[in-house]
């Protein structure tokens, strides 16, 4: 029998050569070997990046909604932080990744919360009652539009009353924030109308009128202001404002009055008002009609002056959609509701209110 030999054990200097089928294989073998590498490295780098980033991982469910959210577009759009969107009746979404259809179902059936703001000096249109809650005509008005209109409705008390509207900024940094979706019981004045809309009329303005002291009162002309003392009108006469009442100091330039402007007393409350008269630190208070009761130490002077541009309702910004506020108005000032509100004002709110005819 003739000696054998290893596979590559030369044979007179000679390396035995493998078969080309067994050269094929060979490759084969190499090539899966390859693959089977560049697999596992593929599958090792996907496991880290999902272990450090699991939001690369998004419930397709949640992807589409979080992307008809984006795509509904809203009216609120291009207002500064904070705003509060009215857009719908129901609560904006923010669709987490996380979230499925359950929480997100839970989420779409919370109603909009509007949220109105209210001065609390104004009786009987709204003021703080004995029990420190508000009251007035314009929260039974609101109250019972939001009934009809099936809207859930906040009602604010403003402590303070810049923030519905600020007769010296002439804006209203909680309406113009969107702290609040509108302020209740505004009447249109010319320095309003440039910053704000109007809608949803339910009350009547008064002529405004200067009030002094019982023994300062005098007839004042269409040009001059009161005088502190009996004899010739003066322009530097010193007058007291409220803030938020549309009888400002822009009323009486536009009527024609001449005053010093930068003398004024400028406040939030008629009883601090009052007290700046009775001292003799102001002349006169500048106010809507009947804000003082006849009889008393305060006296009415004529002439009075016309200070708006139209009836008082709710007062919000330009991007706001409160359509449903003006069509629920119009359906309760058509009632017995509205005018059951306004012939009690006097029993419930100790003044008579002004309401629509």
């Amino acid at each position: 029998m003739g000696k054998r030999y290893a596979l590559d054990e030369p044979i007179a200097g000679k390396r035995i050569q493998p078969s080309g089928e067994e050269e094929e294989m060979s490759k084969a073998a190499v090539g899966i070997a390859v693959v089977a590498l560049l697999l596992a490295a593929g599958a090792f780098t996907l496991t880290v990046l999902i272990w450090a980033m699991p939001s690369l991982i998004i419930d397709r469910y949640d992807l589409k909604h979080k992307g008809d959210a984006n795509q509904g577009g809203s009216q609120g759009q291009g207002q500064p932080p904070g705003a509060v969107s009215t857009t719908t009746p129901q609560a904006q979404l923010t669709v987490q990744p996380t979230q499925g259809p359950e929480v997100i179902a839970e989420i779409q059936q919370k109603p909009q919360i509007y949220i109105f703001g209210y001065d609390g000096d104004w009786r009987p249109q709204q003021y703080v009652n004995a029990e420190g809650r508000l009251a007035g005509i314009s929260i039974e008005v609101m109250t019972e539009v939001c009934r009809m209109k099936n809207k859930t409705c906040h009602h604010t008390l403003s402590h303070q009353p810049k923030e519905i509207w600020d007769t010296q900024a002439k804006n209203g940094q909680g309406i113009q924030n969107g702290w609040y979706h509108a302020g209740v019981g505004l009447f249109r004045t010319a320095d309003r109308i440039n910053v704000f809309k109007f809608l949803g009329e339910y009350l009547t303005p008064s002529m405004a009128f200067f009030y002094g002291m019982k023994n300062n009162a005098t007839n004042v002309t269409n040009t001059t202001v009161p005088a502190t003392t009996p004899g010739p009108p003066s322009s530097s006469s010193i007058i007291g404002f409220h803030e938020l009442y549309y009888t400002d100091q822009s009323c009486l330039v536009r009527n024609g009055v001449t005053m010093a402007r930068d003398i004024h007393r400028i406040t939030n409350d008629f009883e601090v008002l009052k007290d700046l008269l009775a001292s003799g630190t102001i002349d006169y208070i500048f106010a809507p009609d009947n804000t003082f009761p006849a009889g008393g130490d305060i006296v009415k002077i004529s002439p009075g002056y016309d200070c708006t541009l139209g009836n008082g309702g709710i007062m919000m910004r330009h991007d706001m959609n409160l359509q449903w506020v003006e069509e629920g108005m119009a359906e309760l000032i058509s009632s017995q509701k509205y005018r059951d509100i306004c012939n009690s004002a006097t029993v419930n709110h100790d003044a008579a209110a002004t309401c629509l005819p």
